[in-house]
């Protein structure tokens, strides 16, 4: 008498699984690779000249898509900053000090940080794209980053709140420009400079713009 093979029987778990469940799956595989191919042509061509269409073709999959999960291409862009890392790294390794902060600093800014991205997420807030809605969260972005910074640099409130945003601003800004260094030009030694190699500079800088005074 035959025998079934084992492989020709169905998982009975995946035929109990709910159709509905299945679909959410597919829904979120879906939502995270539209956000990953919207990131990749953000960050190389900026927000002007990347399209939906192009987007929706990365992916394998029909415009509407797009308009139904982020509604429009300001959306996308939207959802593709929220989804990106925080600039100082995940809330459990949120660094409280400034010995915390140049070390993670040196491992954001390190070579080969980024390679689901290809290159640093921050670059897909510098481009200019004629719509100043748009522009307007990068700003946002790039101020919650200093505040990010200045938060984790430990000086304590003070009348010099302004003073100590502009220290802030400035580290980002020498995080910002390590990042175009090292896509438009690659610098030596600074395209191939590991954490190990940025630790120490970070740190004089560090505490030379975000120390507190005396």
């Amino acid at each position: 008498m035959a025998t079934r093979k084992t492989g020709d029987a169905a998982d009975p778990r995946t035929a109990e699984q709910p159709a509905e469940s299945r679909r959410r799956r597919d829904a979120a595989a879906t939502r995270e690779a539209l956000l990953q191919a919207a990131r990749s042509r953000f960050l190389r061509l900026g927000y002007d000249r990347t399209t939906l269409r192009d987007v929706a073709a990365d992916v394998g999959v029909n415009l509407a898509l797009i308009k139904r999960y982020f509604d429009s291409k300001e959306g996308l862009f939207k959802a593709a900053l929220a989804s990106a890392p925080r600039f100082l790294g995940s809330e459990g390794e949120f660094p409280r000090d400034r010995a915390a902060l140049a070390e993670a600093l040196s491992h954001q800014l390190s070579a080969g940080a980024w390679p689901e991205f290809g290159e640093h997420p921050v670059l897909m807030l510098l481009r200019v794209s004629g719509d100043e809605r748009v522009d307007s969260l990068r700003r946002q972005a790039l101020e919650d980053f200093s505040r990010q910074v200045l938060e984790a640099s430990g000086t304590q409130q003070s009348e010099d709140d302004d003073e100590r945003l502009l220290r802030a601003e400035l580290l980002v800004a020498l995080g910002v420009g390590v990042a175009v260094v090292r896509s438009a030009v690659g610098l030596q030694p600074l395209r191939d400079a590991t954490s190990d190699d940025l630790i120490g500079p970070l740190r004089d800088v560090v505490d030379v713009l975000l120390a507190s005074r005396t």
